[in-house]
């Protein structure tokens, strides 16, 4: 009896061990040539880390203007994962100088933990960036690396796969449509997103549309991130990657130290890459901070 118990914690134990490669669950290694994701297929695969990973937890927070699933990952250590109504408590009582004090502040910096909100692929043609959301949670939930765990250990990182699923697939379907002719590559002939096409990334100053008030609703005003971060991908010829420094103008509602923190972390990033033998890192170019709806 007692043999036979510990067999199958261990056969639980290795069930919970196993997380699923990408190339396994889609067929294909991530990044690789004329390969593109379907939205079902990204979202089946999140919900096989939350069933192999007791460090990432997976929500629909609603359904997108099409009806497809709008998901979203929080990933840290399981312990934290715990208590995240308790340190999200931290984020509401540091997000308003109203209730808590100076005092209690310094006690709920120490006591809390970073909250990062990483959000991808809002325009669905920029597809290498949900493409980064699934090699991304897989590596961290399963390279032991003293990089990792540290990342685990303070931080709550919040990961959306998708701000735009219906347009996952709309791209997906027009390009294997037309995979092989003289139309590969180009725009699908329809609008990515329902009611606002691409320039559903302009929706942060109105919130008309269900994935943006969901993003809105679920995640900034819940969580009060310390950091955001929205992954975009360059034309083809660009540059391979663009960090800040902004260029001027910076509208003037951002605090200046927001502004300045942020150069600092671009140029921090800048250097790593290029200290790596990485090429095409722009900074202080194409992009200016005038228009930072996301810090409403």
């Amino acid at each position: 009896m007692r043999v036979s118990l510990i067999a199958a914690l261990f056969i639980a134990c290795s069930v919970q061990a196993a997380v699923p490669t990408p190339q396994s669950h889609f067929g294909h290694e991530i990044g690789v040539d004329r390969e593109l994701l379907d939205w079902d297929k990204v979202v089946s695969y999140f919900q096989a880390l939350e069933k192999s990973s007791d460090k990432i937890r997976v929500d629909e927070l609603g359904k997108t203007s099409e009806g497809r699933p709008f998901i979203a990952a929080t990933i840290s250590e399981p312990e934290t994962l715990s208590h995240l109504e308790h340190y999200r408590d931290i984020q509401r009582r540091l997000a308003d100088p109203r209730i808590t004090s100076e005092a209690e502040a310094e006690e709920l910096i120490a006591e809390g933990k970073t909250v990062v909100l990483i959000t991808c692929a809002i325009h669905s043609n920029e597809v290498a960036s949900t493409h980064t959301a699934v090699e991304f949670a897989y590596r961290l939930l399963t390279e032991d690396k003293p990089r990792f765990r540290t990342i685990l250990h303070n931080t709550i990182l919040l990961l959306v796969p998708s701000l735009n699923p219906d347009g996952v697939d709309i791209v997906t379907r027009w390009y294997r449509r037309t995979l092989g002719t003289a139309y590969e590559g180009t725009s699908p002939p329809e609008l990515y997103n329902r009611y606002v096409g691409h320039d559903n990334n302009r929706d942060w100053y109105m919130f008309t549309q269900p994935e943006t008030r969901l993003t809105v609703a679920k995640l900034h005003n819940a969580w009060h991130p310390h950091i955001v971060y929205d992954v975009h991908q360059q034309s083809q010829y660009a540059s391979r990657i663009f960090v800040p420094p902004w260029l001027d103008p910076i509208e003037p509602n951002v605090d200046a130290i927001l502004a300045q923190e942020m150069n600092m972390i671009g140029t921090a990033m800048a250097s790593d890459l290029t200290a790596a033998g990485k090429k095409g890192v722009a900074i202080h170019a194409a992009y200016d901070f005038w228009s930072p709806a996301r810090h409403y």
